[in-house]
């Protein structure tokens, strides 16, 4: 292969890896734009538009991402096994079936039974007996949008008065002062929970593309509609207000089936007529409210939400309670902040950090019943108490799957995220550039190893990459807690480049074999050039080998000519032509000596090739082959010896045709004469002269990478092979002493038909060289 042939594969190698690594990575980049826009339609209040679901229906056939997030929920696995102990503030009370069953008998509320739908007084008294164990804070993730004035009254111990249930609980939670409330987007707790609670916190669950969650939305800006507005609407007019509709508010009778729309100005307000009055009150407030379990864990640490640092890749919140103490929480699209799951509902209860919201009720119920007794029961003080339920069909049960189960009760959301907070661990991912950076080394790394090495060793290479990369990428989750991908850098990045390459060089072989192909099969036999296609490398260099090589000169080539050109110059004397004519009738006159010539050698190379041999080259009017190499063939000699007669027949034959051509014409001349015509020329019959010897020779590629190879033979046995032809007359053949000796060895009878010459003085040989003659026409 020359230099130029070398370098265009060079490039072409490198423009296809190079194509490969780019493929991947758009592959890569499509899906995390994919990724990045599903997140920020889940959290943008936009989840039911076209767009959205499109990026929904789009993300679900992103089989990359999902097998990411498979393989992502399987570190998570891993790394909970080892993962710190829980935060000790950290605990849970639950709804259970057995809660619904038994408050629905009256017990431990005597004679207060009860369905699914716990009255307010429930979660009263639980907010009353955690104040009084002097838990740090209570947050609810029950959501509380409304008042139930069908709830039975509240009926305070050691007295005769009665509550409404919604006003009981509302005022045990402004006396605790340290109550969450459950909030969403859209619904808000009810004015009179929502003045008394602490603080709000989002309960919305975002789901990932496979209905799993695995993120948690750090805060979502809210519009409600004020407590000041709601109440006095509420109360004084018996009605109910909600947003309308471009820029408005509705105030609705129930009673009446009846409506109004009022606009909203320009500062907010709003105006109410009521009877010959009239009122201007603010329409809605802006609220921040941040995930539950943020805000349980800033109740903790003493963070201070209000002054968050917010930027696209952040969330720095610094701690009213040390100015050196902060969190810095990494999120991503979306405001979309990764859950560092350690804990499950199964692990809470194995920890013992889970208590039946009945017995929270039993103490409850023996401490009113006891006011002066010493209650020793502290067992929620200065705890995080996060209130849920894992109630069947209760309000307050979300199930969904999670990377550490199939099916959980996605109350524990809430402890993982502020567990995370309190111990100041994140799950982290690299900038999409350096991820990508990532993935176009692998690829890159991939496409020059299967270049590179062997397919079976490129192979194995790549593999151990795979396995190298992988094992890295599990190990930095479960010690870091670093979400590195691994999907995408090895099947859209190293395995693809793999892939491509193998694919590009098979290609480029098939077509390197069949340019081979057409080349050799010109020179050599089918055999020899399936060998030579077998073979791994043909580079330059040689090898000593015992070979038999054939020289064969067509006599009377040289006579032919001359009688050409001396008969081509008396026509065009004869004719009086003109230079630009006698030019035109030389060339003609070449071409039939050539294609003269062109049949002779022919001839001589189909035999070559017919018995095995290797066609090295055309020296003038003269056949060079040789038997032996590239293909092994213990019976080089031999085969040598019958291709040679084979081609003094099959010239014989040759000539016995073109005499009969001769024939026909000199009678059809007889009759151009007559006629006045030209006279048809003469095909002239050549001869053929050859020399063989045998003896251990160079064989290999000749010449350098940079210009022509050529596969030839040399030596001191070529020269007297070559020196043999040359005295071998017309017709006849004669082989050297070592090629006797072989045929001697092989076919003996072949040999004792061989006449021995006299020995001859050649040119380059000092001593006297025995030859003998294989009559061919007998043979």
């Amino acid at each position: 292969m020359n230099l130029l042939a070398k370098l265009f594969q060079r490039r072409a190698t490198l423009w296809v890896s190079l194509s490969a690594a780019l493929a991947g990575g758009l592959i890569f980049g499509a899906s995390a734009w994919l990724e990045r826009e599903f997140l920020r339609s889940r959290t943008s209040g936009r989840a039911e538009t076209l767009w959205a679901k499109t990026l929904e229906s789009a993300s679900k056939y992103d089989l990359f991402h999902s097998l990411e997030l498979t393989l992502f929920d399987w570190r998570v696995r891993q790394a909970a096994r080892t993962a710190p102990p829980l935060a000790p503030q950290l605990g849970l009370i639950v709804a259970q079936d057995s809660t619904v069953e038994r408050l629905a008998l009256g017990y431990p509320l005597k004679g207060e039974e009860m369905g699914l739908l716990f009255p307010r007084k429930v979660y009263g008294r639980i907010v009353r007996e955690l104040t009084a164990q002097g838990s740090k804070a209570i947050a609810f993730d029950v959501l509380l949008g409304d008042l139930r004035q069908d709830h039975p009254v509240m009926h305070l111990e050691g007295t005769t008065n009665v509550v409404r249930s919604d006003t009981f609980f509302a005022r045990q939670v402004e006396e605790n002062g340290r109550v969450i409330l459950a909030a969403l987007p859209d619904q808000p707790p009810a004015t009179p929970f929502r003045r008394a609670a602490y603080s709000l916190g989002e309960v919305d669950s975002p789901r990932d593309v496979d209905g799993s969650a695995r993120r948690i939305r750090a805060f979502n800006d809210c519009r409600y509609l004020s407590s000041d507005l709601v109440g006095f609407v509420t109360t004084r007019l018996k009605q109910i207000v909600e947003f309308g509709t471009n820029n408005t508010i509705r105030v609705r009778d129930p009673r009446k089936g009846e409506s109004r729309l009022l606009p909203i100005d320009a500062d907010g307000n709003v105006e109410l007529d009521v009877g010959k009055e009239s009122y201007t009150m603010t329409a809605y407030e802006d609220r921040r409210v941040w995930h539950m379990g943020i805000v349980m864990a800033a109740v903790e640490l003493g963070l201070d939400l209000d002054h968050a640092e917010i930027s696209p890749h952040q969330i720095v919140l610094h701690s009213t309670n040390d100015v050196s103490l902060r969190r810095v929480l990494p999120i991503e699209a979306g405001r979309m902040l990764p859950v560092d799951w350690s804990v499950s509902m199964d692990g809470l209860n194995q920890l013992k950090r889970v208590q039946l919201m009945e017995h929270v009720l039993e103490e409850d119920v023996e401490r009113q019943a006891n006011p002066q007794a010493a209650h020793t029961n502290h067992f929620w003080k200065d705890k995080l108490v996060l209130i849920g339920s894992s109630a069947k069909g209760n309000n307050l049960s979300d199930l969904g799957p999670t990377p550490l189960a199939t099916q959980d009760f996605l109350v524990t959301t809430y402890i993982n995220v502020a567990n995370g907070i309190l111990q100041d661990r994140f799950v982290h991912r690299l900038p999409f550039p350096v991820e990508l950076a990532i993935q176009l080394v692998l690829s890159l790394a991939g496409g020059l190893l299967t270049w590179r090495l062997r397919t079976s060793l490129a192979g194995i290479s790549v593999a151990a990459i795979a396995l190298g990369y992988g094992g890295i990428a599990s190990l930095a989750y479960v010690e870091g807690r670093l979400w590195l991908p691994i999907v995408h850098p090895l099947l859209t990045g190293l395995l693809l480049n793999h892939a491509v390459m193998i694919t590009w060089r098979v290609l480029f072989e098939q077509k390197e074999r069949q340019r081979v192909r057409s080349v050799f099969s010109k020179i050599v036999s089918p055999d020899v050039v399936q060998e030579l296609l077998k073979a791994e490398k043909v580079g330059l260099g040689g090898a000593r080998r015992k070979l038999t090589v054939f020289f064969a000169d067509v006599r009377g080539f040289t006579e032919m000519t001359d009688r050409y050109q001396v008969a081509a110059e008396e026509y065009v004397r004869t004719h009086q032509l003109s230079e630009a004519e006698a030019e035109v009738y030389f060339e003609q006159q070449a071409g039939e000596v050539l294609a003269t010539v062109n049949l002779y050698l022919a001839t001589i190379a189909d035999v070559v090739k017919s018995h095995g041999g290797t066609l090295d080259k055309y020296i003038g009017d003269c056949v060079m082959a040789f038997w032996g190499a590239p293909t092994l063939d213990p019976k080089h000699a031999v085969n040598c010896v019958l291709a040679a007669i084979d081609a003094q027949r099959a010239i014989e034959r040759l000539n016995g045709v073109r005499g009969e051509e001769n024939a026909r014409r000199e009678e059809e001349n007889k009759a151009r004469s007559a006629a006045g015509q030209p006279l048809l020329p003469l095909l002239t019959q050549l001869a053929l002269g050859t020399g063989i010897n045998s003896g251990t020779m160079t064989v290999g590629l000749m010449g350098s990478d940079a210009h022509i190879l050529n596969y030839t033979v040399f030596g001191r046995e070529v020269n007297l092979a070559s020196r043999l032809e040359s005295v071998s007359g017309r017709s006849r053949i004669i082989i050297g002493q070592e090629t006797y000796a072989e045929l001697t060895r092989h076919t003996p009878d072949l040999a004792k038909s061989c006449v021995e010459q006299e020995p001859r003085t050649v040119k380059g040989f000092r001593q006297e060289v025995r030859n003998y003659e294989v009559p061919w026409r007998q043979a």
